[in-house]
């Protein structure tokens, strides 16, 4: 009997074992068997994943979670509650709220959408979570490129005979006629940690990957081709100052850098700079002028349309449109009727509108858009009750044109060097439909001395990947990989 019992204890144990490390890949529709994305899926409150937009989730069970119930929830669907003990591969069904509740049933007071909107700012101070912090991020980039126009023209070589160049460049010509118009994607992800206090952010970068087919890809492929132009006739143990017409580019550029799988040296602070204006600007709202539909209130029209309830909350549901022309949105509001916390918003930029506009192609030979802008976002509170961004998307297409010229000089080793040089113009114009994904997985209190003892790293490296590797994200809780991503080629 005691040798059954120990053979039943070490069952148990393997199978606890095999529990704790269990990941789990689903799916959450609706009742017409429909994707829901960006659900919360919840083990205890700190502890979780979302969806991502094909309702797709990948979870890895913890070895001592925080509940023994998973929630799923998302505001206009009642949320899910089953035990952890039953969570496996499948589809989740998450049924659309059906609202019936009348106002008298919310508050004694019958706020118009302005009055909810003026104590959404008064109350903000201390909704919105300000005490220094370290957050878990992952960052998701995807754009799709589609090349309008390129051209390159060679026009001097101190290495090349004029007869020479002229059939170079007709080469050049065919494969910028064979490129235009043609379409490419890429993606890229990040995970780390954001620490922020008092308005000060450093990031520390984990792992980030970049998926792109080089060969392929119509930006980067015009650029590399140049870049072969360029390596042929520059020396390549030479180094060169290179000018585009009076504008310094580099001082001592040298060309005989191998491709390599990994992107070296990539500065942290641009990538810190873009999670920052997506998560920190937002948290912060109530003094961001460029939502100024939370802001100036005169520009806009807004209509109560209607109640959710989301974590056993009620929600207002206020529905905001231009009413002068200095408006740039449209979109909705979700306001927590309990306390008056912004706990999501979707905004859109009006069609005709543009977020940034540099247009400098007389002068310089620049122009630039940033439009179509779409903005989703959603905050969590935790247990002290103060919200914080915990999702964002935000989809945008940038127009680029540039028509430059290059000149390269080579760095002389002694006086008696003759001058060396090549000159090429080129022309680019490309539209690039971006989207970002932003997932705060965590935010926990930090202090100081924790803050004060983080020390950003000036770069951080890349890895290249040309066809969707499953084991890069294997036991990290991020967005699972759309279909595009998994089928890559």
């Amino acid at each position: 009997m005691k040798k059954i019992l120990q053979f039943t204890a070490i069952l148990f144990f393997v199978f606890s074992i095999n529990a704790a490390a269990q990941t789990v890949t689903a799916k959450v529709i609706d009742a017409q068997n429909q994707p829901v994305p960006y659900v919360s899926i919840q083990i205890g409150p700190t502890y979780g994943v979302m969806s991502n937009e094909e309702g797709i989730f990948v979870i890895t069970v913890p070895e001592k979670p925080e509940d023994n119930k998973i929630i799923f929830s998302s505001i206009g669907y009642e949320t899910l509650t089953i035990p952890l003990a039953d969570l496996k591969a499948g589809t989740y069904v998450l049924k659309e709220q059906v609202n019936v509740l009348d106002e008298v049933f919310i508050t004694n007071k019958k706020y118009t959408p302005i009055e909810i909107l003026t104590k959404v700012k008064e109350n903000a101070p201390q909704n919105y979570a300000s005490q220094t912090a370290k957050q878990t991020f992952f960052l998701r980039n995807s754009h799709d490129n589609k090349l309008i126009d390129s051209k390159f023209e060679m026009i001097k070589s101190s290495l090349e005979k004029k007869s020479t160049l002229k059939d170079l460049n007709k080469e050049l010509e065919e494969i910028a006629k064979k490129k235009k118009g043609q379409r490419s994607t890429d993606f890229s992800e990040a995970y780390g940690f954001l620490y922020t206090q008092n308005g000060e952010s450093k990031l520390v970068v984990e792992k980030a990957v970049e998926l792109k087919n080089k060969e392929k890809d119509v930006a980067g492929d015009q650029n590399s081709k140049l870049i072969e132009v360029i390596k042929k006739h520059l020396e390549p143990d030479a180094t060169y100052k290179v000018r585009s017409g009076i504008l310094p580019v580099d001082d001592s550029l040298k060309v005989s850098s191998p491709a390599k799988d990994v992107k070296e040296d990539v500065k942290t602070a641009s990538l810190r700079s873009s999670i920052t204006a997506l998560s920190e600007k937002l948290n912060k709202f109530y003094t961001n002028e460029e939502l100024d539909f939370l802001t100036e209130f005169k520009r806009y029209t807004y209509a109560l349309e209607g109640f959710a309830t989301f974590n056993g909350e009620t929600i207002y549901i206020i529905d905001f449109k231009p009413a002068k022309g200095s408006a740039h949105y449209y979109g909705k509001l979700y306001v927590n009727a309990a306390d008056f916390a912004l706990v999501k918003l979707d905004y859109n930029l009006v069609d005709g509108e543009y977020e940034r506009k540099v247009n400098l192609k007389l002068v310089l030979g620049l122009k630039m858009i940033q439009d179509g802008t779409k903005v989703s976002a959603t905050f969590a509170k935790n247990e002290a009750g103060q919200y914080a961004v915990n999702f964002v998307k935000k989809q945008m297409r940038n127009y680029m044109y540039i028509n430059r010229s290059l000149k390269f000089t080579k760095n002389k080793v002694s006086k008696d060097e003759e001058t060396r040089m090549l000159k090429i113009e080129f022309l680019m114009e490309v539209d690039v439909f971006a989207t970002n994904e932003l997932f705060i997985i965590d935010r926990k209190p930090a202090t100081a001395a924790e803050f004060a003892g983080i020390t950003e790293k000036a770069n951080y490296n890349v890895n290249y990947i040309s066809k969707f590797d499953p084991a890069i994200w294997k036991d990290y809780n991020v967005l699972a990989p759309v279909e595009a991503i998994k089928n890559y080629q």
